[in-house]
């Protein structure tokens, strides 16, 4: 029994000091500066390219495409005018595959959910032509089949970084 308490007490140490604070994170005057530093600190991003995406909640995340076929997702966060930019998500391969979809949160608390398809296959998808998808991002949970869905991007503009 106490060998089973200090194994969950050891856990509970080691998950608490692992995961990040989030008055641990690093902020900067500008969103372009904010952005750059993660991309120095993730080095797969270097040989890939990254769009921004404003969404109709005032904010903003970013779409990473590593190698040919893996994408995942950033956010980039204002507080108190100053920016920061974190990982949302794990890569996700849609080599084999016709898309992909995933659901996220953002640090106001926002869900939503990403699909990404090599074709079109919803009505209001934006297609961009530095990644190769159709990008549709609805507010909340949806289903892969769903075409008919609103795009939660505020403009038809996607902004390419890199």
């Amino acid at each position: 029994m106490k060998r089973k308490l200090m194994l969950m007490v050891l856990l509970i140490c080691v998950i608490s000091t692992g995961c990040m604070n989030k008055n641990d994170v690093q902020l900067f005057e500008t969103k372009e500066e904010a952005i750059s530093n993660f991309i120095e600190e993730e080095e797969a991003i270097h040989k890939g390219s990254i769009i921004e995406i404003d969404l109709n909640d005032h904010e903003t995340v970013l779409l990473f495409k590593q190698m040919n076929t893996a994408y995942y997702l950033g956010l980039t966060t204002e507080v108190n005018n100053q920016y920061s930019t974190n990982r949302l998500s794990s890569g996700v391969d849609i080599g084999n595959t016709t898309g992909a979809m995933w659901e996220f949160k953002t640090d106001n608390e926002n869900e939503y959910t990403i699909k990404i398809t090599k074709q079109k296959e919803d009505v209001d998808s934006i297609f961009n032509k530095d990644l190769g998808v159709f990008i549709t991002i609805v507010k909340g949970k949806r289903r892969y089949e769903d075409q008919n869905v609103k795009n939660f991007i505020t403009s038809k503009r996607i902004r390419s970084i890199q």
